[in-house]
Parts: C-alpha cells; structure tokens; sequence
C-alpha cells in the first residue's frame, strides 16, 4: 500500500498561497505581452481597452504585492507567537516535540 506524505493544514494552505500566486503573476505577465503585441493595432476601441487593461493589470499587481507582503507579515508574527509559547512553556513544548516525534516515528515505520 503506498502512503501519501502528512501534510499539515498550514502546509496546504502555503502550498495553495504560492500557486496561486505563481499563477496569477503568470497571468499578468501574458496579459502584459498581449498588451505589448497589440500596440501596432490602431483604433479607438482598442487603444481604451488596451488603456483600461494596463491600469487593471497595474492595479493587480499591486494588490498581489500587498496580499504577498500581509501573508509574509502573519507569518513573522505567527512565529514570534510560537517562539513565545516555547520561552514561556519549555516543558509543554518538549513534550509536544516528543509526542510529535513518536507519531512521526510510528507512521514511518508502518511504510
């Protein structure tokens, strides 16, 4: 039978962060090179939508900038948080460690 890793819900939820931001980059990056190849077609319409989606992708990148920055933010302070708790209960926190490490142990040597 073949195990799948252990993935914590933090995990996944940095794992989908990253993705998603990979992704959406990736797409502003196409929509940007689109942009740049429709500069030689002429006409009003498309000079306004080619307008309106330079400031719709300048806008998004700074909104993807922002988000990164606040997710990048909770990250520092959940850690100081962890590192607080640890200072503040040695033992809980050992005993957590340990707890953590027998599981660990156990689950890989059920493989």
């Amino acid at each position: 039978m073949e195990s799948s890793p252990i993935y914590s819900r933090e995990d996944a939820q940095h794992q989908a962060r990253e993705n998603l931001n990979r992704d959406l980059r990736a797409a502003l990056d196409d929509a940007e090179d689109l942009i740049r190849l429709t500069a030689e077609q002429a006409g009003e319409r498309i000079t306004t939508a080619r307008n309106r989606a330079k400031e719709s992708l300048a806008q998004a990148r700074v909104e993807l900038d922002r988000v990164q920055a606040q997710t990048l933010e909770r990250a520092k302070q959940a850690a100081h948080e962890v590192d607080d708790y640890v200072h503040s209960h040695p033992w809980q926190a050992m005993a957590l460690a340990g707890v953590l490490s027998a599981v660990i142990g156990v689950l890989i040597a059920r493989r």
